[in-house]
């Protein structure tokens, strides 16, 4: 698995991250003061962990880089957290090819199973 990544300092370095896709892209946004986010994090640090190496993982706190969160927001792509997309290969743009919004334990594993698939 390649190292999750936790720091993106804009939208311009997200889209960079997006163009140079390996396979797959799985980001969740989140953030400390979030209850919900707390609720899925292990789950989602061990889906991280049991990605194949083909999949870029990243963890975005929405304090630490509000740039990428508000964009998407903006754009309507993203109207909360905790908030998981997912980005194919083919995919050189912001808009993600999957998403799933929510703590709810049975749509998050349903979202990186649907990940995984080509």
């Amino acid at each position: 698995m390649p190292e999750i990544i936790t720091k993106i300092r804009d939208r311009q370095e997200y889209l960079e991250i997006i163009q140079k896709n390996p396979g797959r892209i799985v980001v969740k946004f989140g953030a400390k003061w979030c209850g919900p986010c707390k609720v899925i994090e292990q789950d989602v640090i061990h889906a991280f962990h049991q990605m194949p190496s083909y999949v870029q993982c990243i963890m975005i706190d929405i304090d630490e880089c509000p740039d990428v969160y508000a964009f998407l927001k903006s754009k309507k792509m993203l109207n909360g957290v905790p908030a998981l997309l997912c980005y194919k290969m083919e995919n050189m743009s912001y808009i993600p090819d999957d998403i799933v919004v929510g703590s709810d334990k049975a749509k998050l594993a349903s979202f990186f199973n649907r990940c995984l698939q080509f």
